[in-house]
């Protein structure tokens, strides 16, 4: 464990202005990063300074820490400074995002070696098929066929759909969503995305429903919210032409950028020209960036 982790717990118990009485700030140091629950601006501030986080876009080697937020800072709705606000936003979720991406490409890799063990041995161990089998009911892709003919349709549809969503599109689609951030609805669900359920007492009642038809659906973490999405543009009817336009991308050897992909999202929000408004957030922001980057490792960063 770094010093810089030790210093800011000191830090925050000799601060007062850092420390609110509730919800209490959590803060824990896992094998795959760090993870940060309840904090609020001025101690997220003094940790990615601590980190050497200073700026969303230029990190060195366009390596980013791996310091994940469970939800928003307390006080991130009070910011009056939109370029502050808009900033921390995208520092916020540009380990997330690169995160779920990560998680993606793994699931694809385990996938695809699957696939080059049934093109060697001509069958799929019982195992391969339990695991294409779950695969299938999470990305929903049905077939009729049966034996190795059908897990063979299973493995060539899963790789059209078990691919990269680029970070600076679910950054984007994040922003457009939430309102950079502010969206009351964010604070009560941790959903990133508005995400709807339909005909339950769960989750959140939005304020324009006027029927109860719907609820938000309220996720543990950011982290969790913004798989939920990235699963929707990887499985969802409605996002079938910007996975389309992605395999074409990737039978090309093209590049998958946020850029590229944008204008296959005509649809699967009830906001008005979401394509455009992503668009235009991905341009204003630079964030195709964010598609060139990785997470390092916690230990590569420390206090300045």
């Amino acid at each position: 464990m770094r010093k810089s982790i030790k210093y800011l717990l000191f830090a925050v118990c000799l601060l007062p202005e850092l420390v609110f009485a509730a919800p209490k700030f959590e803060m824990e140091l896992r094998p795959d990063g760090l993870h940060i629950s309840n904090a609020n601006v001025a101690i997220l501030q003094k940790l990615y300074e601590d980190y050497g986080y200073a700026d969303f876009i230029h990190m060195p080697d366009w390596q980013y820490p791996p310091i994940f937020l469970t939800n928003m800072p307390t006080d991130f709705h009070k910011i009056e400074d939109q370029n502050l606000r808009n900033k921390l936003f995208m520092q916020i979720l540009g380990p997330l995002a690169l995160r779920v991406s990560e998680e993606i490409l793994l699931e694809r890799y385990e996938l695809m070696k699957i696939r080059d063990h049934f093109k060697e041995h001509k069958t799929f161990t019982e195992e391969q098929q339990k695991q294409l089998d779950a695969w299938a009911s999470t990305y929903d892709v049905f077939t009729r066929m049966t034996g190795n003919e059908r897990y063979d349709i299973l493995v060539n549809e899963l790789l059209y759909r078990i691919d990269v969503v680029p970070p600076s599109l679910l950054i984007a689609a994040a922003a457009a969503e939430s309102n950079w951030g502010t969206a009351e609805e964010l604070r009560k669900t941790n959903s990133l995305y508005k995400t709807e359920v339909w005909y339950t007492d769960e989750g959140v009642k939005p304020k324009n429903d006027e029927d109860g038809n719907y609820r938000l659906k309220i996720y543990p973490s950011l982290l969790d919210s913004m798989r939920a999405y990235a699963l929707r543009l990887n499985s969802n009817v409605n996002f079938e032409q910007f996975r389309d336009h992605r395999y074409q991308l990737r039978r090309r050897d093209k590049p998958i950028r946020g850029r590229a992909v944008v204008y296959n999202m005509r649809s699967g929000s009830p906001l008005q020209n979401y394509a455009g408004m992503i668009s235009y957030i991905l341009t204003f922001y630079d964030l195709i960036n964010f598609d060139e980057a990785t997470l390092a490792p916690i230990d590569m960063f420390g206090k300045k």
